[in-house]
């Protein structure tokens, strides 16, 4: 086994540090790890953060200098940065629990802005009933980007539309209302006399609503390298941990200037246990998820789980794993990507669906199979019941056409 990394309750204990700090710092991805420090060691004087050798030595070898340069003087904010800022502003969230609530939501926002979450379980870890996180996760409807937190793009949309600079009359703003509503048969309403107008508007709001923040050229970064031999070997790639140490740490009465160097020392250890936290979240994900890294299914898991193994909430796992990946022999992963429902004892979802796609791959092109014959299959199979809206659900998420629309497209492509 490689040299691991262990976490002792000691450990954690000792170190009481706010979670104004450590939460932050291990939501974040490796790539803006070395910014999220540097930002902080702006206004901390005995905080000095450095590059380390092997993110020079990494960059240069693979990249022209101009590339390197770049890559040192460009730096955007991300979306979870924007959010963060208005949040912490109390014109919104002006309580500590309603921030509290809003920052468990922004966890559970994808990158095209959508809140992909689950209310219940925030209620539960912020110890508030569902309608309360309901009644906050609507106020993110007047935060930037507009549309942000929606559950989809009609809700999206509406929010956009809610938050409009542009007056607009009540007719138009119903009407568009509705259209948004409804937004699959917009059509229906083309002969409408402001349908034009209400048109001019949609056609201007953000789809997805953090179309601003994707970059669809960013760099994955891998957090760790996995490689599986006799033995599981797991590397955290250093190359992208910045170096930082405390500087001039001189005995002072003056309590301001004490905390600051507290807050140093603290962000020191802090590096230290985000390696750590995160490099036992890998080998739990690994030794449980063995099998597909040799060529196998993925098996029913849970952030519950490491949450109960390691003594964190299910909501810290959830900011930890949050854009970090792995890389092994058969790719890079996110974290995220290992976490798959039961469907049925040791079977998980991800089984299901690989099944559904090998199907389809090798059916009878001339009579494509329907959800129903698949769900046959599935439960003869696996010895289960299941009900054919699912297997309908799993097509979809898989990008399968229906089996009418898949034999359109196999006549197509003998054309």
């Amino acid at each position: 086994m490689a040299n691991t990394l262990s976490i002792s309750t000691t450990q954690k204990q000792n170190l009481n540090l706010s979670l104004k700090l450590w939460l932050p710092m291990l939501q974040t991805s490796i790539q803006d790890l070395e910014s999220y420090l540097t930002n902080l060691s702006y206004e901390n004087p005995f905080l000095e953060v450095k590059k380390p050798k092997e993110f020079y030595n990494n960059f240069t070898s693979n990249g022209t200098s101009g590339e390197f340069i770049e890559s040192l003087a460009f730096y955007t904010n991300s979306l979870n940065d924007k959010l963060s800022e208005q949040i912490e502003d109390d014109t919104l969230f002006p309580t500590p629990n309603s921030k509290k609530v809003a920052l468990e939501i922004l966890c559970d926002i994808d990158e095209n802005g959508y809140f992909d979450g689950d209310i219940e379980k925030i209620a539960d870890t912020c110890n508030v009933y569902k309608e309360y996180v309901e009644s906050i996760r609507q106020r993110f409807s007047r935060l930037e980007p507009s549309g942000v937190g929606a559950l989809n793009i009609e809700e999206s949309f509406l929010f956009q539309l809610d938050s409009m600079d542009k007056d607009i009359d009540d007719e138009l703003y119903n009407f568009t209302k509705k259209i948004i509503k409804d937004i699959a048969h917009i059509d229906k309403y083309a002969t409408h006399h402001r349908f034009n107008d209400a048109k001019d508007i949609i056609k201007y709001f953000n789809n997805p609503p953090a179309i601003d923040y994707i970059n669809d050229n960013v760099q994955v970064i891998p957090d760790f390298f996995v490689e599986i031999n006799e033995d599981i070997d797991i590397r955290i790639n250093n190359s992208y941990y910045p170096d930082i140490k405390v500087k001039n740490p001189f005995n002072t009465k003056n309590e301001n200037i004490k905390e600051k160097l507290k807050e140093a020392k603290d962000l020191v250890n802090l590096l230290n246990l985000r390696k750590a936290t995160l490099y036992k979240i890998v080998l739990i994900i690994v030794e449980k998820q063995i099998s597909f890294f040799v060529g196998g299914e993925l098996k029913p898991f849970s952030m519950q789980e490491i949450a109960t193994e390691l003594g964190f909430a299910e909501s810290t796992i959830s900011r930890a794993v949050s854009n970090k990946y792995i890389e092994c022999n058969l790719g890079t992963f996110p974290l995220k990507f290992f976490f798959t429902n039961a469907v049925d004892k040791d079977l998980s979802s991800s089984q299901i669906k690989s099944y559904i796609k090998s199907l389809v791959d090798y059916e009878n092109k001339d009579e494509p199979l329907t959800d129903e014959t698949i769900l046959e299959f599935i439960e003869e199979k696996f010895g289960l019941k299941m009900v054919r809206r699912t297997i309908t659900k799993y097509r979809k998420i898989l990008d399968i056409p229906s089996s009418k629309e898949r034999k359109k497209l196999y006549k197509v492509e003998n054309l």
